[in-house]
Protein backbone atom coordinates (compact mmCIF):
# COMPACT_ATOMS: atom_id res chain seq x y z
CA UNK A 1 0.00 0.00 0.00
CA UNK A 2 2.76 2.44 0.95
CA UNK A 3 4.65 1.57 -2.23
CA UNK A 4 1.53 2.23 -4.31
CA UNK A 5 1.00 5.60 -2.64
CA UNK A 6 4.58 6.56 -3.42
CA UNK A 7 4.46 5.41 -7.05
CA UNK A 8 1.12 7.07 -7.87
CA UNK A 9 0.29 9.59 -5.16
CA UNK A 10 3.73 11.20 -4.83
CA UNK A 11 4.08 12.44 -8.44
CA UNK A 12 0.38 13.27 -8.68
CA UNK A 13 0.48 15.61 -5.69
CA UNK A 14 3.48 17.52 -7.02
CA UNK A 15 2.04 17.64 -10.54
CA UNK A 16 -1.12 19.25 -9.16
CA UNK A 17 0.97 21.78 -7.21
CA UNK A 18 2.96 22.60 -10.35
CA UNK A 19 -0.22 23.17 -12.37
CA UNK A 20 -1.68 25.39 -9.63
CA UNK A 21 1.46 27.57 -9.61
CA UNK A 22 1.43 27.93 -13.41
CA UNK A 23 -2.28 28.77 -13.48
CA UNK A 24 -1.87 31.33 -10.68
CA UNK A 25 0.28 33.45 -12.97
CA UNK A 26 -2.41 33.93 -15.61
CA UNK A 27 -3.97 36.97 -13.95
CA UNK A 28 -0.54 38.54 -13.42
CA UNK A 29 0.82 38.20 -16.94
CA UNK A 30 2.89 41.17 -18.01
CA UNK A 31 3.47 42.66 -21.43
CA UNK A 32 6.94 43.30 -22.80
CA UNK A 33 8.71 46.14 -21.03
CA UNK A 34 12.14 47.68 -21.00
CA UNK A 35 14.55 45.69 -18.88
CA UNK A 36 18.21 46.18 -18.09
CA UNK A 37 20.60 44.81 -20.71
CA UNK A 38 22.18 41.40 -20.26
CA UNK A 39 25.54 43.05 -19.47
CA UNK A 40 23.97 45.21 -16.76
CA UNK A 41 22.21 42.10 -15.49
CA UNK A 42 25.57 40.29 -15.14
CA UNK A 43 27.13 43.30 -13.38
CA UNK A 44 24.23 43.44 -10.94
CA UNK A 45 24.60 39.69 -10.26
CA UNK A 46 28.32 40.08 -9.60
CA UNK A 47 27.66 42.98 -7.25
CA UNK A 48 25.19 40.86 -5.26
CA UNK A 49 27.70 38.02 -5.08
CA UNK A 50 30.45 39.94 -3.34
CA UNK A 51 32.38 41.18 -6.39
CA UNK A 52 31.69 44.90 -6.05
CA UNK A 53 35.33 45.56 -5.08
CA UNK A 54 36.54 44.38 -8.51
CA UNK A 55 33.37 44.53 -10.57
CA UNK A 56 34.71 45.34 -14.03
CA UNK A 57 37.58 42.87 -13.70
CA UNK A 58 35.18 40.06 -12.80
CA UNK A 59 32.74 41.16 -15.50
CA UNK A 60 35.45 40.95 -18.17
CA UNK A 61 36.46 37.53 -16.89
CA UNK A 62 32.90 36.20 -16.79
CA UNK A 63 32.24 37.32 -20.36
CA UNK A 64 35.00 34.92 -21.44
CA UNK A 65 33.90 31.83 -19.53
CA UNK A 66 30.88 29.52 -20.02
CA UNK A 67 28.93 31.17 -17.19
CA UNK A 68 28.97 34.54 -18.94
CA UNK A 69 28.53 33.17 -22.45
CA UNK A 70 25.81 30.62 -21.75
CA UNK A 71 24.40 30.39 -18.20
CA UNK A 72 23.84 34.10 -17.49
CA UNK A 73 22.22 34.87 -20.88
CA UNK A 74 19.94 31.83 -20.42
CA UNK A 75 18.81 32.94 -16.96
CA UNK A 76 18.34 36.48 -18.30
CA UNK A 77 16.09 35.27 -21.13
CA UNK A 78 14.40 32.75 -18.85
CA UNK A 79 13.64 35.50 -16.36
CA UNK A 80 11.94 37.59 -19.05
CA UNK A 81 9.95 34.54 -20.21
CA UNK A 82 8.61 33.73 -16.74
CA UNK A 83 7.81 37.40 -16.15
CA UNK A 84 5.55 37.23 -19.22
CA UNK A 85 3.86 34.20 -17.63
CA UNK A 86 3.12 36.35 -14.59
CA UNK A 87 5.17 34.28 -12.15
CA UNK A 88 6.90 35.89 -9.18
CA UNK A 89 10.43 34.95 -8.07
CA UNK A 90 9.06 32.98 -5.10
CA UNK A 91 6.71 30.95 -7.29
CA UNK A 92 9.59 30.02 -9.59
CA UNK A 93 11.60 29.05 -6.51
CA UNK A 94 8.81 26.64 -5.54
CA UNK A 95 8.79 25.26 -9.09
CA UNK A 96 12.48 24.50 -8.55
CA UNK A 97 11.58 22.60 -5.36
CA UNK A 98 8.81 20.62 -7.09
CA UNK A 99 11.13 19.64 -9.95
CA UNK A 100 13.71 18.48 -7.40
CA UNK A 101 11.11 16.17 -5.86
CA UNK A 102 10.36 14.84 -9.35
CA UNK A 103 14.07 14.09 -9.82
CA UNK A 104 14.13 12.28 -6.48
CA UNK A 105 11.06 10.26 -7.49
CA UNK A 106 12.42 9.55 -10.99
CA UNK A 107 15.78 8.29 -9.74
CA UNK A 108 14.14 6.01 -7.17
CA UNK A 109 11.80 4.58 -9.82
CA UNK A 110 14.48 4.20 -12.51
CA UNK A 111 16.84 2.71 -9.96
CA UNK A 112 14.50 -0.26 -9.54
CA UNK A 113 16.10 -1.72 -12.65
CA UNK A 114 19.68 -1.28 -11.45
CA UNK A 115 20.07 -4.88 -10.26
CA UNK A 116 18.02 -6.48 -13.05
CA UNK A 117 19.49 -8.16 -16.11
CA UNK A 118 21.91 -5.68 -17.69
CA UNK A 119 21.01 -6.42 -21.30
CA UNK A 120 17.27 -7.06 -21.24
CA UNK A 121 15.59 -5.38 -18.25
CA UNK A 122 17.95 -2.76 -16.79
CA UNK A 123 18.20 -0.70 -20.04
CA UNK A 124 14.43 -0.08 -19.98
CA UNK A 125 14.72 1.56 -16.57
CA UNK A 126 18.17 3.07 -17.08
CA UNK A 127 17.19 4.94 -20.26
CA UNK A 128 15.00 7.22 -18.12
CA UNK A 129 18.19 8.78 -16.75
CA UNK A 130 18.50 10.73 -20.01
CA UNK A 131 15.28 12.57 -19.12
CA UNK A 132 16.47 12.93 -15.52
CA UNK A 133 19.74 14.43 -16.77
CA UNK A 134 17.84 17.07 -18.76
CA UNK A 135 15.47 17.75 -15.86
CA UNK A 136 18.44 18.22 -13.51
CA UNK A 137 20.01 20.72 -15.91
CA UNK A 138 16.70 22.56 -16.20
CA UNK A 139 16.41 22.68 -12.42
CA UNK A 140 19.87 24.27 -12.28
CA UNK A 141 18.70 26.87 -14.78
CA UNK A 142 15.47 27.54 -12.84
CA UNK A 143 17.63 28.14 -9.77
CA UNK A 144 19.07 31.20 -11.51
CA UNK A 145 15.83 32.33 -13.13
CA UNK A 146 14.03 33.15 -9.87
CA UNK A 147 16.81 35.57 -8.98
CA UNK A 148 16.78 36.92 -12.54
CA UNK A 149 13.08 37.79 -12.25
CA UNK A 150 13.67 39.72 -9.02
CA UNK A 151 16.67 41.47 -10.58
CA UNK A 152 14.82 42.46 -13.77
CA UNK A 153 11.73 43.69 -11.89
CA UNK A 154 13.75 45.42 -9.18
CA UNK A 155 11.97 43.39 -6.49
CA UNK A 156 14.95 41.78 -4.75
CA UNK A 157 14.14 41.11 -1.10
CA UNK A 158 15.99 39.55 1.83
CA UNK A 159 13.08 37.17 2.45
CA UNK A 160 13.20 36.02 -1.17
CA UNK A 161 16.95 35.42 -0.98
CA UNK A 162 16.44 33.47 2.25
CA UNK A 163 13.68 31.34 0.70
CA UNK A 164 15.78 30.62 -2.39
CA UNK A 165 18.75 29.63 -0.24
CA UNK A 166 17.02 27.07 1.96
CA UNK A 167 15.08 25.54 -0.94
CA UNK A 168 18.41 25.14 -2.76
CA UNK A 169 19.67 23.13 0.22
CA UNK A 170 16.59 20.88 0.08
CA UNK A 171 17.16 20.45 -3.65
CA UNK A 172 20.85 19.63 -3.12
CA UNK A 173 19.89 16.98 -0.59
CA UNK A 174 17.16 15.40 -2.73
CA UNK A 175 19.44 15.10 -5.77
CA UNK A 176 22.02 13.19 -3.75
CA UNK A 177 20.08 11.01 -1.32
CA UNK A 178 17.87 9.70 -4.15
CA UNK A 179 20.77 7.36 -5.00
CA UNK A 180 20.33 5.51 -1.69
CA UNK A 181 16.74 4.12 -1.85
CA UNK A 182 17.24 3.47 -5.58
CA UNK A 183 20.06 1.02 -4.83
CA UNK A 184 22.50 3.01 -6.98
CA UNK A 185 24.76 3.52 -3.96
CA UNK A 186 25.69 -0.18 -3.97
CA UNK A 187 28.48 -1.33 -6.27
CA UNK A 188 27.11 -4.04 -8.56
CA UNK A 189 28.58 -7.45 -7.89
CA UNK A 190 29.57 -6.54 -4.35
CA UNK A 191 28.01 -5.62 -1.05
CA UNK A 192 29.90 -2.32 -0.79
CA UNK A 193 27.51 0.56 -0.14
CA UNK A 194 29.02 4.02 -0.59
CA UNK A 195 26.04 5.89 0.88
CA UNK A 196 28.42 7.30 3.51
CA UNK A 197 30.08 9.27 0.69
CA UNK A 198 26.68 10.63 -0.36
CA UNK A 199 25.85 11.77 3.17
CA UNK A 200 29.34 13.25 3.53
CA UNK A 201 28.78 15.27 0.35
CA UNK A 202 25.45 16.54 1.71
CA UNK A 203 27.19 17.66 4.92
CA UNK A 204 30.06 19.31 3.02
CA UNK A 205 27.61 21.24 0.83
CA UNK A 206 25.84 22.53 3.94
CA UNK A 207 29.20 23.46 5.52
CA UNK A 208 30.31 25.26 2.35
CA UNK A 209 27.11 27.27 2.11
CA UNK A 210 27.14 27.97 5.86
CA UNK A 211 30.70 29.36 5.74
CA UNK A 212 29.69 31.81 3.03
CA UNK A 213 26.45 32.81 4.76
CA UNK A 214 28.22 33.23 8.10
CA UNK A 215 31.06 35.38 6.81
CA UNK A 216 28.53 37.64 5.08
CA UNK A 217 26.63 37.85 8.36
CA UNK A 218 29.83 38.96 10.10
CA UNK A 219 30.29 41.86 7.70
CA UNK A 220 32.53 40.30 5.02
CA UNK A 221 30.54 41.24 1.94
CA UNK A 222 33.17 40.44 -0.66
CA UNK A 223 33.42 36.82 -1.64
CA UNK A 224 35.39 34.45 -3.84
CA UNK A 225 33.70 31.68 -5.84
CA UNK A 226 35.20 28.20 -5.67
CA UNK A 227 34.70 25.17 -7.89
CA UNK A 228 32.14 23.70 -5.46
CA UNK A 229 29.43 26.22 -6.40
CA UNK A 230 25.94 24.86 -7.08
CA UNK A 231 26.32 25.08 -10.85
CA UNK A 232 29.26 22.64 -10.63
CA UNK A 233 27.29 20.28 -8.43
CA UNK A 234 24.39 20.31 -10.89
CA UNK A 235 26.74 19.61 -13.79
CA UNK A 236 28.36 16.66 -12.01
CA UNK A 237 25.02 15.07 -11.12
CA UNK A 238 23.49 15.62 -14.57
CA UNK A 239 26.63 14.40 -16.37
CA UNK A 240 26.61 11.05 -14.63
CA UNK A 241 22.85 10.70 -15.00
CA UNK A 242 23.43 11.29 -18.71
CA UNK A 243 26.25 8.73 -18.96
CA UNK A 244 24.14 6.10 -17.20
CA UNK A 245 21.12 6.91 -19.37
CA UNK A 246 22.93 6.98 -22.72
CA UNK A 247 24.69 3.68 -22.01
CA UNK A 248 21.37 2.07 -21.03
CA UNK A 249 19.61 3.49 -24.09
CA UNK A 250 22.34 2.21 -26.41
CA UNK A 251 21.93 -1.30 -25.00
CA UNK A 252 18.12 -1.03 -25.24
CA UNK A 253 18.20 -0.04 -28.92
CA UNK A 254 20.77 -2.72 -29.72
CA UNK A 255 18.65 -5.35 -27.97
CA UNK A 256 15.54 -4.31 -29.90
CA UNK A 257 17.37 -4.48 -33.25
CA UNK A 258 19.51 -7.56 -32.64
CA UNK A 259 19.53 -9.17 -29.18
CA UNK A 260 22.67 -11.14 -30.00
CA UNK A 261 24.61 -7.91 -30.67
CA UNK A 262 24.24 -6.63 -27.10
CA UNK A 263 27.51 -8.42 -26.32
CA UNK A 264 29.38 -5.45 -27.83
CA UNK A 265 28.31 -3.43 -24.77
CA UNK A 266 29.29 -6.09 -22.26
CA UNK A 267 32.38 -4.39 -20.83
CA UNK A 268 31.36 -0.75 -21.21
CA UNK A 269 27.81 -1.05 -19.90
CA UNK A 270 28.84 -3.26 -17.01
CA UNK A 271 31.48 -0.66 -16.12
CA UNK A 272 28.97 2.19 -16.32
CA UNK A 273 26.33 0.54 -14.14
CA UNK A 274 28.97 -0.53 -11.62
CA UNK A 275 31.14 2.57 -11.32
CA UNK A 276 29.24 5.55 -12.78
CA UNK A 277 27.48 6.81 -9.64
CA UNK A 278 30.41 5.89 -7.40
CA UNK A 279 32.81 7.99 -9.52
CA UNK A 280 30.34 10.89 -9.51
CA UNK A 281 30.21 10.93 -5.71
CA UNK A 282 33.97 10.52 -5.31
CA UNK A 283 34.49 13.42 -7.74
CA UNK A 284 32.01 15.56 -5.84
CA UNK A 285 33.65 14.62 -2.54
CA UNK A 286 37.06 15.81 -3.73
CA UNK A 287 35.62 19.05 -5.13
CA UNK A 288 33.69 19.84 -1.96
CA UNK A 289 36.62 19.11 0.37
CA UNK A 290 38.82 21.44 -1.71
CA UNK A 291 36.11 24.14 -1.81
CA UNK A 292 35.30 23.98 1.92
CA UNK A 293 38.99 24.32 2.80
CA UNK A 294 39.51 27.07 0.24
CA UNK A 295 36.48 29.13 1.25
CA UNK A 296 37.21 28.59 4.93
CA UNK A 297 40.75 29.85 4.47
CA UNK A 298 39.56 32.83 2.40
CA UNK A 299 36.93 33.77 5.01
CA UNK A 300 39.36 33.39 7.91
CA UNK A 301 42.04 35.60 6.36
CA UNK A 302 39.61 38.35 5.37
CA UNK A 303 37.78 38.31 8.69
CA UNK A 304 41.16 38.69 10.42
CA UNK A 305 41.77 41.75 8.24
CA UNK A 306 38.42 43.17 9.37
CA UNK A 307 39.43 42.53 12.98
CA UNK A 308 42.67 44.44 12.48
CA UNK A 309 40.90 47.33 10.75
CA UNK A 310 38.43 47.61 13.62
CA UNK A 311 41.31 47.85 16.12
CA UNK A 312 42.78 50.87 14.36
Amino acid sequence: MIELIFKIGFPLVFLVLLIIILISGISNRRTEKDFMTCDDFIRDWLNDHGQAHKLEEQFAQMKKDPAGKLYMPLTYKGGKFFIKLGLSPNKVTFINLILSFFIFYGVVMAGEGHTLDLFTQQPIYGSWFIALCLLTLFTGLIDGIDGAIARLLGTKTKSGAWLDNWIDRISDTLMLVCLIPSGLSILSGSEYDFKWIIWTNVILIFIYEYIRARHEGLGLHKSKPFVGERVTRILIISTFFGIYGVSSFAVLITHLINPAATSIWNSSHTGVTTWCMFISQISLLGIMIYSVIGLGNYSWKNLKKLDNENKI
